[in-house]
Parts: C-alpha cells; structure tokens; sequence
C-alpha cells in the first residue's frame, strides 16, 4: 500500500503542467494575432495616405518595316516594332510585373497581327523603365475581314500612315518597404499612326511619341 502511494503522482500537478502549456499557447496565438491586425492596420494607413497612380505608358518609338497585303488580300505579312517608356509616377511604391503579355491589331481593332509575352520585371519608385516590343510574321485574312482590311490598307497607303492599336494586359504587384499589395490588372491601350517609310512614293513626317491610355487597376 506504502509502495502505491510513492508511486502515485497527484491529479493537481498534472492539470497545473497541463494548465501552464496551455496557457503560453493562448498568449502566443493572441500576440500574432494583434501583430497581424496591427501590421494590417498600418498598412491600410499608409494605403490611403499614399494612394498608388497608375502606370503611365508611352509609345517613343515605333518603325513598320513591311506591311504587304497579298494580292489576293489572304495574307498580311507585317514586321512592326515599337519603342516604349513605363513610368511609375509613385514616390512610396515600387512595381512588380508578374505577367506582361501584349498585342497588335490593325483594320481599327478587328484584325489581330501578334500577340507576345514578356518577362517578369520590376521598377523602382518613381522610375522610367524603356520596353520594347517587336511582331514579325503574317497573319492569314479569310471571310468577309478580306473586303474590310483590303479598303483599310488601300486607304492608309495612299495617306502614307497605317494605324495600329497595341494592348497590354498586365498583372502588378505594388510594393511599399516590405510588404506588397494584392494582385491589379491594369490594362493599357495604345493608338499608333505609323507613317509607311517603306512606300517610297510618299513623302510624310516620322512617328510622334503617343501617349497611351491606361484603365484603372482592378484588384485581382
């Protein structure tokens, strides 16, 4: 009996040793709490404080080095290369792109030339960063599209210019310090009068820098 008393150890001390484990976890779990909705707080402070401006995008540059329309107007073989500058007008946030995919059309929209992805980037607080983009191939033109591309191209021949719209579809991150926004999908919209210097029997100015319209983020 003596034996099963020694060997017995008290229900209090194993609820006290218990109690004291569960208690450090609690108070653990409430300082990251509050630490999280601090950090939250601050952030959302310096959000209104310092509300972000959207990208400014213009197009310096821009040379067409073929644009021939078949015979049989099935087929527009094109080598358009256009110079761009991003700004980012922000002083507290820097730019992450994780997805910069671009597009040429022409005939005001409805005929798509190329399309190309670039890579990841990242811009500095207000900063201008230079990107450039080249399509080079020929897009097959079928249907009713031949009439309508055919009367554009004839059109902008004899004017010496041809008009393009290049669209970019972005996906950015904002960071500030060290910690960095949700997702926003900005998109950028560039209209281009690209003169024809391939056609010798016209005689017309160079491209003048454009600037492009940009849609206010949305967030992802």
């Amino acid at each position: 009996m003596g034996q099963s008393k020694a060997n017995h150890i008290p229900s209090t001390s194993r609820n006290r040793t218990g109690f004291s484990f569960y208690t450090l976890l609690c108070y653990l779990v409430k300082i990251f709490t509050i630490f999280l909705i601090a950090i939250g707080i601050v952030v959302l402070a310096l959000w209104l404080i310092y509300q972000p401006e959207t990208i400014k995008v213009s197009a310096v540059s821009a040379s067409l080095s073929r644009f021939n329309l078949s015979s049989s107007s099935d087929h527009l073989a094109h080598n358009l290369t256009v110079g761009l500058s991003f700004r980012n007008p922000n002083r507290k946030y820097s730019i992450y792109y994780e997805r910069v995919e671009a597009e040429a059309w022409y005939d005001g929209g409805n005929l798509q030339i190329g399309d190309l992805g670039l890579p990841r980037m990242f811009q500095g607080r207000k900063s201008t960063m230079p990107v450039r983009v080249n399509f080079d191939g020929g897009t097959a033109v079928a249907g009713r599209e031949r009439q309508e591309v055919k009367q554009s191209y004839d059109r902008e021949m004899a004017e010496g210019f041809f008009y393009f719209n290049l669209r970019f579809y972005l996906t950015v991150r904002l960071k500030m310090v060290v910690v960095k926004s949700v997702k926003f999908k900005p998109d950028v919209n560039c209209y281009l009068r690209i003169p024809a210097t391939f056609n010798a029997s016209s005689i017309v100015p160079g491209f003048n820098s454009t600037k492009c319209d940009s849609r206010t983020p949305e967030e992802e």
